[in-house]
């Protein structure tokens, strides 16, 4: 999976509507980053959001105390 892009899609459960701004938690990103993805593509409501993965490396969140799910 090295240097590959992910595609994710949130889809809300009660009323089939994208998630409107659909994003990865914390574990998630970890498990993203480990994995050597280095693309991730969300599909939001309006939009799609495109991450560079680098990105998450160096603005981690749990470094600032926050937490996300």
């Amino acid at each position: 999976m090295m240097e590959s892009t992910l595609y994710l899609v949130g889809v809300r459960k009660d009323t089939g509507e994208y998630e409107e701004d659909a994003d990865s938690c914390q574990l998630c990103k970890k498990i993203i980053i480990n994995a050597g993805i280095k693309t991730v593509i969300i599909k939001q409501k309006e939009k799609h959001k495109i991450i560079d993965v680098e990105e998450w490396i160096r603005n981690d969140d749990l470094l600032e105390g926050k937490i996300t799910y």
